[in-house]
């Protein structure tokens, strides 16, 4: 069985700009090596984040890389609404996904939820430490 993984929305957008470790983890699922799990929701607020004029994509570009997150994803529906992370209430899409789609760890450069370490049986981790995990 394939490890899962749900990633938050600064791994993809990081996937997206450079081709450090956060694009790796991307190739590893393109390449059928993890499940990567994610929801609308982050797929939302990664498109609104990769949509902000500083970035420079075109509405083309965008589509496209949308496209590629969704074929190389399992999309899930949270069926229950997480209130754990108190500072920062956007994260919380994010812990409701790992859970709702099974997954073993959550990626992130997240402080907020690197702080966690740990929920509800999902580890939160770095995206370099996940890669070593992986050998």
């Amino acid at each position: 069985m394939l490890l899962r993984a749900t990633v938050d929305t600064n791994v993809l957008v990081s996937a997206t700009i450079s081709e450090g470790n956060p694009y790796k983890i991307l190739k590893l699922s393109k390449e059928g090596k993890i499940a990567l799990v994610i929801s609308l929701d982050i797929l939302k607020e990664f498109k609104g984040v990769i949509s902000r004029p500083r970035f420079g994509f075109s509405q083309e570009q965008i589509n496209n890389v949308l496209k590629h997150i969704i074929s190389i994803s399992e999309i899930v529906v949270p069926t229950t609404k997480v209130n754990f992370v108190k500072d920062d209430p956007d994260d919380n899409k994010i812990l409701e996904a790992a859970v709702s789609g099974k997954s073993e760890y959550i990626v992130s450069g997240d402080r907020h939820l690197l702080d966690i370490k740990m929920y509800n049986g999902v580890k939160i981790v770095k995206p370099a430490e996940f890669l070593n995990l992986l050998g």
